[in-house]
């Protein structure tokens, strides 16, 4: 009687190895069909290499320019993000401007980005208190 059960653990044990393997490949299988999963390829100047036949030449000059385009992309992209958080906390700090002192601290507190906290022309939240009230626009 201990026998069967054994036996049976082992074939339900190997019933569920199969199917999982078998998902899997059906899994794996529409993935690439689609086009989840990409096939890995090799770099472009070896693509271009194996399908063109570089020259020794050809290879370093497009070697040379691919480094200097990756070193302007990552330039622009920095200067990007500088010049998108220079607007954010233009735009936030116009905002600020347009509220009474009471709602800059309300403002400071809950709305301002963590970015601004400390920007040029943006009072810390202790200095708020002592602020000088502003003229604020007429309520409606």
């Amino acid at each position: 009687m201990t026998i069967l059960p054994d036996r049976l653990h082992a074939s339900t044990f190997a019933i569920a190895i199969v199917a999982s393997l078998l998902v899997g490949f059906i899994a794996s299988t529409l993935a690439y069909r689609w086009h989840l999963l990409h096939v890995p390829r090799e770099g472009l100047t070896a693509r271009m290499d194996h399908e063109m036949h570089l020259t020794g030449a050809q290879r370093q000059q497009i070697h040379l320019i691919m480094v200097d385009t990756r070193q302007r992309v990552m330039q622009i992209r920095h200067n990007f993000q500088r010049e998108r958080r220079k607007a954010l906390i233009g735009a936030y700090q116009q905002i600020r401007a347009t509220l009474t002192p009471a709602q800059q601290v309300q403002f400071d507190r809950d709305f301002a980005l963590p970015a601004m906290r400390g920007a040029p022309g943006t009072p810390e939240p202790d200095q708020n208190a002592s602020a000088v009230p502003r003229s604020s626009p007429a309520s409606p």
